[in-house]
């Protein structure tokens, strides 16, 4: 297996139009931050856009599985009312 060779990391640059240019970098890159309360300062903020996004997805999935239960109980409730009159002869 191929192992790229070491490279030392660039040293560290103090000098004034570095350290503006990373701020003015760092401001940009907060700007493009998407507008969610995901990453809000606030504890509460956060904890209750969690909690939201944790009970539609819950709901959603909830849903999803209540479909299949209700399908998978009209295809066995079907194949029991189908086997009554055969059930029925028997006795």
């Amino acid at each position: 297996m191929y192992q790229q060779p070491y490279v030392q990391p660039p040293a560290a640059r103090n000098d004034p139009d570095y350290i503006a240019f990373l701020e003015q970098r760092i401001t940009a890159l907060e700007r493009r931050l998407p507008n969610t309360r995901l990453i809000a300062p606030s504890f509460w903020t956060r904890m209750w856009a969690v909690f939201g996004h944790y009970f539609v997805a819950s709901f959603i999935l909830g849903i999803i599985v209540w479909l299949i239960s209700f399908v998978l109980a009209l295809v066995f409730g079907a194949s029991i009312a189908a086997m009554l009159p055969q059930l029925q002869q028997l006795q």
